[in-house]
């Protein structure tokens, strides 16, 4: 058992649901294996609360978290207010607009977006080749732009980006136009116009479930397209089971959270991950 004592730095994860993370298990495990006296822990913060939450735990002295649905967009629009207690804001979590990894600076918040970092190196562990690739993203959140930022550099041939409320969609297309990246377009989930063909999916979905209007993008897909699932565990078996059937080669999200997660310790403690050891404790249960 880890022994906590007053000298003890304390991580943590916030979210709303935040039960189901299992963050905690590979960063302790990281932390016991480099000899680091720190300890991992899942904290439920209301949407509403992070930024009281953000100032208090920086006051406690808590070295760094991770943030998880539905705080990211809104930790990078509370970083823009100079007020708020941030020290520096990394290029990617500006690139993408969104914040999932804050490290303890004196000054304040130091903010990261690991999510796109970590997605590549676990779709370059799969093989895929993205030049010349049609995507199709779900959703349109803070991991889903970091991820789209993250794939226009590997030169797809398009990429287009549905969710359920269209004007997000837009917002993100619009940012990967900026990049620039003429081929990105944008779609409510429950838009009626006829699926075009895509060769991968990129579900960045928070909702275990799949509903017909997702059911019917997924139609669009080649036979045989990969589908990269953000969630991981027992909330990634509806989809599995569902993209199983129609002869999708299916990818959860746990080598991504993972991947994401060594990002996030390298940012919090200047060290290399120890990720054999983290991809071990997510496995292990």
């Amino acid at each position: 058992m880890t022994r906590v004592d007053g000298t003890t730095q304390v991580y943590a994860v916030l979210g709303d649901p935040v039960d189901h993370s299992l963050s905690p298990r590979i960063q302790n495990a990281a932390f016991a294996a480099l000899g680091i006296d720190a300890v991992y822990v899942p904290l439920r913060v209301p949407a509403q609360a992070l930024g009281g939450v953000l100032h208090a735990l920086h006051g406690a002295g808590v070295r760094g978290l991770n943030l998880t649905t539905p705080h990211k967009e809104s930790a990078f629009a509370l970083a823009q207010d100079s007020d708020r207690g941030w020290s520096e804001i990394s290029e990617e979590a500006r690139r993408s607009r969104a914040i999932n990894t804050l490290r303890w600076e004196s000054n304040g918040w130091a903010g990261h977006a690991t999510d796109g970092i970590g997605f590549m190196k676990w779709v370059e562990e799969s093989g895929v080749a993205w030049d010349g690739k049609r995507i199709l993203i779900l959703g349109a959140g803070g991991a889903a732009r970091t991820i789209v930022m993250g794939l226009i550099a590997e030169s797809p041939q398009s990429i287009h980006i549905v969710n359920r409320r269209k004007e997000h969609a837009d917002q993100l297309a619009r940012m990967a136009w900026d990049a620039p990246f003429r081929s990105a377009s944008s779609a409510a989930m429950s838009s009626t116009e006829e699926p075009k063909r895509w060769d991968v999916v990129v579900r960045a979905l928070s909702t275990e479930n799949v509903s017909e209007d997702e059911l019917r993008w997924w139609r669009g897909c080649e036979r045989g397209a990969i589908l990269f699932d953000l969630n991981y565990g027992p909330r990634s078996e509806i989809a599995r089971g569902l993209a199983e059937e129609h002869g999708f080669r299916y990818r959860d999200g746990g080598e991504l959270l993972v991947h994401q997660g060594a990002e996030s310790f390298r940012f919090w403690t200047g060290r290399e991950a120890p990720i054999e050891v983290m991809r071990e404790a997510l496995i292990a249960g």
